[in-house]
């Protein structure tokens, strides 16, 4: 089926597979060291109002999102105005992360698909949110008719594309600011197109499909910047890994299953080796840490023996700042809830650069103003001596902190968790907080 574009060309219906090539650099520094490259592959399959762009973003250094975050679906609606897909931290849009000494971020990549783009004509104007875009010019690009379009802030110019007859963005040009004002030039441009058969659209189209679905399954909607799976989600994935593979072969969904399969193999030396520390910490009496006060009221390892006891390894940093150090946040909580009930909260800084004495101020700092920022009540110390070694430092088994240890009132390990817990709404954190309640109640009989 064809329909007649707003300069009289022919547009045609039907899915195509469209690649692009990216790159991200630093307005300052050394080229080399700031640049990041990413591939977004679209299956951009046409229907009379609009259609569905199927996307999926490989990055290639400086960091990379999990990939559950690597691919989705977006819809566009012609008749419902000009619409540049872009601008949000939403698993409905193409995001990469940009990581360095100093930041941790997501910046959000324009979906190649302008809604209503084959109505432009040189007197195009509209504003999508703080940007105003307006058709400058007709140019060509690598033979292809484009309308060049400007969009710009108040602050200058924010984005620059080109854009054909059916509304695809054959170039993009974009200004991004992250982190405390770095600035950085992102561009893209279309290399390749592929028409799709009809067996081929209904393949591609039904493994987006079931990755979608897969995600939905195991309930990461949310955009993180790391996934750290529970028992149930672990569960999930294991069950449906190979049909992840099966789906995608011959599509570019085959490179995300790649990543899923590598994911998952980690995910079982992980689990396992943080079980064998956990197992070994059990019982275990902690004495003479030889923790060092950062914050708050004195501090002795006497403390650890007599109460109930939560220490909170972690790097306790204020830049970057990452979620989920709101996590953080029902941990005081906690500890507010039994104050005066004989339980301490100890947040202990675990950082590498400790090891330095030189360096120790610098971490001091850091965690001083993250627990300022934060309004915690708990004291923080620092663990200058590796203390978290003897315990079990879950990062040897490849895991990441936080690492949570409870201590009965006789100072032995009762409880050991590495990673985060799931929040409950009214509760906080409700699986530390009734191996809490649970001591006290035991201590009471």
């Amino acid at each position: 089926m064809a329909v007649m574009g707003s300069t009289g060309s022919t547009l045609l219906l039907g899915a195509e597979l469209l690649t692009y090539s990216g790159t991200m650099i630093g307005e300052k520094g050394d080229p080399v060291t700031t640049t990041k490259n990413f591939t977004l592959a679209a299956v951009r399959d046409a229907s009379e109002n609009g259609g569905t762009l199927h996307w999926i973003v490989i990055e290639d250094g400086r960091g990379s999102v999990p990939w559950p975050h690597t691919y989705g679906s977006s819809q566009w609606l012609d008749g419902n105005g000009m619409n540049v897909q872009a601008a949000t931290a939403s698993r409905n849009n193409p995001q990469v992360l940009y990581i360095n000494d100093e930041l941790k971020a997501f910046v959000a990549i324009a979906l190649p698909q302008l809604a209503d783009g084959q109505k432009l004509n040189q007197e195009s104007i509209w504003k999508q949110g703080p940007v105003t875009y307006r058709v400058t010019e007709r140019q060509t690009i690598d033979g292809q008719p484009t309308w060049r379009v400007l969009g710009f802030t108040n602050f200058g110019v924010k984005r620059t594309f080109w854009v054909n007859d059916d509304g695809t963005i054959i170039r993009l040009r974009e200004n991004v600011t992250i982190g405390r004002g770095d600035r950085f030039d992102l561009e893209y441009d279309l290399k390749n197109v592929q028409k799709l058969s009809d067996e081929q659209r209904s393949k591609m189209i039904l493994s987006f499909d079931v990755f979608n679905k897969f995600r939905t399954k195991v309930d990461i909607e949310r955009l993180e910047k790391e996934i750290v799976w529970n028992d149930e989600q672990l569960e999930v994935f294991r069950e449906d890994i190979e049909r992840l593979v099966s789906v995608s072969e011959e599509t570019p969904l085959s490179a995300v299953a790649r990543l899923a399969q590598a994911d998952l193999r980690t995910q079982k030396g992980r689990s396992g080796g943080v079980a064998t520390l956990m197992t070994r910490a059990i019982g275990k009496v902690v004495e003479e840490p030889g923790f060092e006060l950062y914050r708050g009221n004195s501090y002795s390892d006497e403390s650890l023996t007599g109460g109930v006891t939560v220490l909170h390894f972690w790097e306790y940093k204020s830049s970057p700042l990452e979620q989920p150090y709101g996590q953080v946040g029902y941990l005081d909580f906690l500890y507010r809830k039994y104050k005066g009930q004989d339980v301490h909260v100890l947040g202990v800084v675990s950082n590498p650069l400790l090891e330095d004495p030189a360096e120790r101020s610098r971490v001091r700092v850091n965690a001083r103003k993250f627990a300022s920022f934060m309004n915690l009540s708990f004291p923080i110390v620092a663990d200058i001596k590796g203390y978290i070694e003897k315990i079990g430092d879950p990062r040897g088994a490849g895991a990441k902190l936080p690492l949570f240890i409870v201590l009965d009132q006789k100072g032995r390990i009762v409880h050991y968790k590495a990673g985060f817990y799931e929040v409950d709404r009214d509760l906080g954190l409700k699986t530390l907080d009734n191996v809490v309640k649970e001591l006290l109640e035991s201590e009471s009989e």
